[in-house]
């Protein structure tokens, strides 16, 4: 593991992941020099060789950084909504900028988990705290006055993530950020209460809290007037649904909804299936060239598990 001793605090949650996917967890830092404060873009973690590796790339607080993957990679065990990217907007750039924003919102979500669980396992002490402010304040500058800036998303979404953090210590931390992002911050406190409205503890309560933080968001942007990301269509999120409503008609819990939008794979014009409740992308439909109209009624006809079942698109209960 390239020479880094671990916390018995970091070997015990390895064990624990370990015990849940017996394949193993491979450690890799890369050679770094600390910079001296904390960011999540620091390590990730994916699948490589049938172990779950986890690739460090600054080692200023390691073993929280460390942790936080592995507490994300156990959630996937725990019944949690994943999001997928079926669509393209045609141009990179604007993908990689939509993408980015969903997955830190969707993180955000899962972060009133993963925070709470490292503050219980001993993680997050005084000294972490504030590495993580220390993060915050050099990778945001402060806010122009009287004016917007590019960084106004970055802003936002970066302090709703600290106000998730911060939950139950915020007294410490909110001067100082509403002295250098006012604005940002007042947006990040909306979101963050429509994002906390409800409880966030089962599967359909994340979705439903992931679904309503997206929504809240584009609505910032056009107050802000900027190009709304449309997240909700953008980005695919795992339904979960109920035994009674697997079996009724699919037309009943789902519309197909023609994006202007094409499919990421065959570069096709695009349907995707809009959960009717709250217009979350569930799943994206195949471009069917010939006999369009009558392939959706024998679609819509079908039980819902067994439209999710032939599409191959995966789902939860609850």
């Amino acid at each position: 593991m390239n020479e880094m001793k671990l916390s018995p605090a970091t070997e015990a949650l390895i064990k624990q992941v370990e015990e849940k996917f017996p394949a193993g967890v491979q450690i890799e830092v890369k050679p770094n020099d600390p910079v001296g404060y904390l960011r999540h873009d620091q390590a990730q973690h994916y699948l490589h060789g049938g172990k779950l590796k986890v690739e460090v790339y600054d080692t200023t607080a390691a073993d929280y950084t460390i942790a936080h993957e592995l507490l994300h990679f156990l959630l996937m065990f725990e019944q949690t909504p994943q999001v997928a990217f079926n669509l393209t907007t045609g141009e990179v750039e604007r993908d990689h900028k939509f993408m980015l924003a969903g997955v830190d919102l969707y993180d955000t979500v899962l972060h009133t988990k993963v925070y709470a669980r490292q503050r219980e396992l001993g993680f997050v002490t005084p000294e972490l705290e504030d590495l993580y402010l220390k993060g915050i304040l050099a990778v945001l500058k402060p806010e122009p006055k009287d004016k917007r800036d590019e960084w106004m998303v970055l802003r936002t979404v970066t302090l709703l993530d600290a106000l998730v953090f911060f939950a139950d210590k915020l007294e410490t931390v909110l001067p100082k950020l509403t002295e250098l992002y006012p604005v940002s911050l007042a947006a990040a406190q909306k979101l963050f209460a429509v994002m906390t409205e409800k409880k966030l503890e089962t599967a359909f309560e994340i979705r439903r809290g992931v679904v309503r933080l997206w929504k809240a968001f584009d609505e910032q942007l056009v107050t802000w007037h900027l190009l709304s990301m449309q997240l909700n269509d953008f980005i695919t999120l795992t339904p979960v649904l109920s035994a009674r409503q697997l079996r009724l008609e699919t037309s009943v819990l789902f519309e197909f909804y023609h994006t202007p939008w094409q499919d990421n794979l065959h570069f096709k014009s695009a349907y995707i299936g809009r959960f009717k409740v709250d217009g979350q992308n569930s799943f994206v439909l195949p471009n069917f060239e010939k006999d369009q109209a009558e392939k959706f009624k024998e679609l819509y006809a079908l039980p819902v598990r067994e439209l999710l079942e032939r599409l191959g698109v995966e789902y939860l209960t609850r």
